[in-house]
Order: structure tokens, then C-alpha cells, then sequence
């Protein structure tokens, strides 16, 4: 595939997806995408990777066409930020 800066890998099937990230997650995971919850269990994988809190956010807000912020927020709510 080589360096494509736009792809990402799905959490959930592993498969290499591309802009919009969230089409891809909504129509092949619907019950994930509806969960806020999936959000937490992502930051935390993702921060386990080594990922800086920034590019989780931004990742995560890209997956589910979410502001950044939306996500912090959720998260500080739940205690993970």
C-alpha cells in the first residue's frame, strides 16, 4: 500500500479504510458506531500503541465524524482524560 497518509486501520475488521473513515464504521458496524462507549476502549488501545492524546482524539473523531472536542469531553467524563 505503501505511505498513504489518509489510511487508517478499522478497530473493529482490521481492513485498511480511507476517507470518510465514519461510512466505512457505519455501515459495517452500526452498533459500535452508535456507541459512545467504543470511544473509551479505542483511546485506551490506541494510547497502549504509544499514540500521543492529540492524534487519539483526532483519530477517534475522524473514525465516528465527531468533533475532537465532543471526544475529549466524553472521555473526561468518564474519567479516561
Amino acid at each position: 500500500m505503501g505511505k498513504d497518509k489518509d489510511a487508517r486501520e478499522c478497530p473493529y475488521c482490521h481492513k485498511i479504510i480511507r476517507r470518510p473513515y465514519w461510512v466505512h464504521i457505519q455501515k459495517r458496524h452500526p452498533t459500535e458506531y452508535e456507541k459512545n462507549e467504543t470511544w473509551i476502549q479505542l483511546y485506551r488501545d490506541y494510547e497502549s500503541m504509544g499514540m500521543q492524546k492529540d492524534m487519539c482524539l483526532m483519530v477517534i473523531s475522524e473514525l465516528f465524524n465527531v468533533s475532537q472536542d465532543d471526544v475529549e469531553s466524553y472521555l473526561k467524563k468518564n474519567s479516561v482524560l
